[in-house]
C-alpha cells in the first residue's frame, strides 16, 4: 500500500482511532450544600447592621445635644431679656407709686378748694392741680420672647408667673389711661377760670370729676400693689439678675 503524505488527514489519525473510546469531559456538579462561611457571613451582616444602628443613634444623640444646647442658650437669653424688662418696670413702678401719692394729696387739696368756694370761704389764691405724669410699663421683651417661641422652654410655674405679671401690667395701663382721662377733664374745667370765678355748674362738674378721679386712683393703686407683688415673685425666678 502506498504511503500517504505525512501531512494528510488520514496520516494524522491512527488506523485504530475509530475503535478507541473517546473519554467524556464531565461537567462540574453544582454544590447545593451551604457554604462553610455561612455563619461568618451572617455575623458580618449583623456587625454591619449594628454599626449602622450605632451610627444612627450617635447622630440622633448628637442632634439632641445640639438641640439642648441651643434651647438652653435660647432660654438663657429669654430670661436675661425678661430680667432686664423687670428691672426697668421696677424703676417705673417706683416712679408711678410716688406720682400716685402726690396726685392723691393734690386731689384732696382740690376738693377742699371746691368746698371752700362753695361755702364762699377765702381760698387765699389757691390753685387747682390736676397734673399727672405717669410712666408706661415695658412689655417689649415679653412680646419678643412670645413671638420667638422661647416660652415653651420655661417651667410651667415660671411661665405662669410671667404671664400673670404681664396680664396685671395690662390692667395697670388700662386703669392708668382711664384715670388720666378723668384728670384731664377735671383739669380742663379747673383751667377755665380761677377757683372763685367758677360757676356752680362748673364746681359741681369739677367735684364729680375729682371724686371720680379719687375712685379711679384707688383702683390704680390696687393694680400697682399687684405689680409690686409680681416684681417680688419675678425677682426669685431663674436668671432674675440681668447682669449674670
Amino acid at each position: 500500500m502506498p504511503q500517504e503524505p505525512a501531512d494528510s488527514l488520514n496520516a494524522a489519525v491512527p488506523p485504530d482511532a475509530e475503535t478507541r473510546s473517546i473519554p467524556e469531559i464531565s461537567v462540574p456538579m453544582l454544590d447545593v450544600h451551604a457554604p462553610h462561611q455561612t455563619i461568618h457571613t451572617w455575623k458580618d451582616f449583623l456587625v454591619h447592621i449594628a454599626a449602622i444602628a450605632m451610627g444612627l443613634l450617635l447622630a440622633l444623640a448628637l442632634e439632641k445635644v445640639v438641640e439642648y444646647v441651643h434651647e438652653h442658650h435660647q432660654l438663657t437669653e429669654a430670661r436675661r431679656e425678661l430680667a432686664m424688662e423687670v428691672a426697668e418696670n421696677r424703676r417705673t413702678w417706683t416712679l408711678n407709686v410716688t406720682e400716685a401719692s402726690r396726685i392723691q394729696r393734690e386731689l384732696d387739696a382740690d376738693f377742699k378748694i371746691i368746698q371752700a368756694v362753695r361755702s364762699h370761704a377765702s381760698v387765699d389764691g389757691s390753685k387747682f392741680d390736676y397734673s399727672v405724669q405717669f410712666y408706661a410699663t415695658s412689655d417689649g421683651p415679653w412680646q419678643a420672647v412670645r413671638q420667638s417661641g422661647s416660652l415653651h422652654l420655661m417651667p410651667h410655674e415660671e411661665l405662669q408667673t410671667y404671664a400673670w405679671f404681664h396680664g396685671n401690667l395690662t390692667s395697670v395701663m388700662e386703669s392708668m389711661h382711664a384715670f388720666e382721662t378723668t384728670l384731664h377733664i377735671g383739669g380742663a374745667i379747673a383751667a377755665s377760670a380761677p377757683p372763685e370765678k367758677l360757676s356752680a355748674h362748673d364746681l359741681d362738674e369739677l367735684a364729680d370729676k375729682t371724686l371720680e378721679a379719687q375712685g379711679r386712683l384707688v383702683n390704680l393703686r390696687m393694680f400697682l400693689g399687684f405689680e409690686e407683688l409680681g416684681l417680688k415673685r419675678l425677682s426669685q425666678q431663674p436668671g432674675s439678675n440681668p447682669l449674670l
